[in-house]
């Protein structure tokens, strides 16, 4: 039997859909309630591996405008937010997330910043 690849690749197609289904299940299927897949945990995240000195490190480095280091930094960051350490980041090096020149980080990370400033100054006069 010959096939057109038309034929072909409709076929491909549909069995890879399955099987991709099958990888990266819904939330409430049954093999995510039977814990095969981490109980529902976000197993593609990583971030978690890293060591909060390492963020630190590369949150602080502030100096370089280039597009992979502010992408870099600006992950850190929102790890760091979501370890909820924020406070062990640098005063510098916040003024100048807060500052955002050029745009580069987002209102999100710049509200953060600004947050945690406000934190280490209330009180002091």
């Amino acid at each position: 039997m010959a096939w057109s690849a038309g034929e072909r690749k409709g076929e491909v197609r549909r069995n890879m859909s399955s099987k991709v289904a099958e990888l990266h299940p819904k939330e409430g299927t049954e093999a995510v309630e039977q814990g095969r897949f981490g109980g529902g945990k976000d197993l593609n995240g990583g971030m978690e591996m890293l060591e909060l000195d390492f963020l630190l490190g590369v949150i602080e480095e502030t100096k370089s405008g280039d597009s992979n280091d502010v992408t870099m930094r600006k992950l850190g960051f929102k790890e760091v937010l979501r370890r909820d350490k924020q406070n062990q980041i640098d005063s510098g090096a916040l003024a100048v997330y807060v500052v955002n020149q050029g745009e580069l980080y987002g209102k999100n990370i710049q509200c953060e910043a600004m947050k945690e400033l406000t934190k280490r100054t209330q009180g002091k006069k």
